[in-house]
């Protein structure tokens, strides 16, 4: 694939990377046109931004670490613990960078008194639309890859386990994200929005559902547990708990509407 765009002496400029950056920034774009449309304060994003989005690279740092504690910590040598801390190397945790966000952007809303909620549904969307551009910049570096197919659209990936055409995976997710995001943003402007958290749960169950479905054409490594891959069973989970906190929602409504 493209893994590298291009190389200026030392510098490498990976495509991965690239697309990251441009999710990153299409994310602060989305957030703001929707935080200024709620009338939500821009300063509270422009003083704890950076400190959410590394959190986020943190913690999604650690999940794939401990995902993959065998390349860092089978050979307890200081060379490879050293490694932890060599983000450059792309190994990166999709499930921990969404969880790491969530959590930064609820503390410091909290700690801020904003109202963590509305900032929840928002940031929420903003993570997909920032998913969407990810997803591209995996296909050009190869990873994420599906399995085989007949199907007309079916390309070669150099460094995948097949040298058959295969799903183009990391294409799919990329659509069906950013399809998501838009649909979620048109729903936040409509009455289902207008109610803090209902954007929120939609997506825990609509993304992990989505990316559950992937798993099945999907054909790089992965961890089996109960007959199911790893992303399988944290995309359980995600809906789960999704369908949890709608029902809850939905039968606290009536007591509301007496009470109000």
């Amino acid at each position: 694939m493209y893994q590298i765009l291009f190389q200026v002496g030392p510098i490498t400029v990976f495509s991965l990377w690239i697309f990251i950056g441009i999710g990153f920034f299409a994310a602060l774009l989305i957030i703001n046109k929707l935080a200024k449309k709620n009338r939500l304060k821009l300063q509270f994003l422009a003083d704890n931004s950076l400190a959410i989005f590394f959190g986020g690279l943190v913690t999604s740092r650690i999940f794939f670490v401990a995902r993959n504690y065998q390349l860092y910590f089978g050979d307890l040598s200081l060379g490879n613990i050293i490694q932890v801390f060599y983000l450059w190397d792309k190994g990166l945790s999709v499930w921990g960078g969404i969880l790491g966000l969530i959590l930064g952007f609820v503390y410091f809303c909290r700690k801020s008194g904003e109202n963590t909620l509305k900032w929840l549904d928002i940031v929420i969307i903003s993570i997909l639309g920032a998913m969407a551009f990810g997803h591209i910049g995996a296909f050009l570096d190869g990873r994420n890859y599906g399995n085989e197919t007949n199907l007309p659209w079916g390309v070669i990936i150099e460094n995948s386990l097949y040298a058959v055409p295969i799903h183009p995976t990391q294409i799919y997710a990329a659509l069906y994200t950013g399809i998501l995001a838009l649909v979620l943003t048109q729903l936040f402007n409509k009455n289902i929005g207008k109610k803090e958290g209902n954007i929120s749960i939609i997506a825990l169950i609509a993304y992990p559902t989505l990316r559950f479905l992937e798993e099945f054409l999907r054909g790089d490594e992965s961890n089996i547990i109960l007959g199911l891959r790893e992303a399988q069973i944290y995309a359980l989970i995600g809906i789960l708990t999704g369908g949890i906190l709608w029902y809850i929602r939905r039968k606290k409504l009536p007591t509301i509407t007496r009470n109000s």
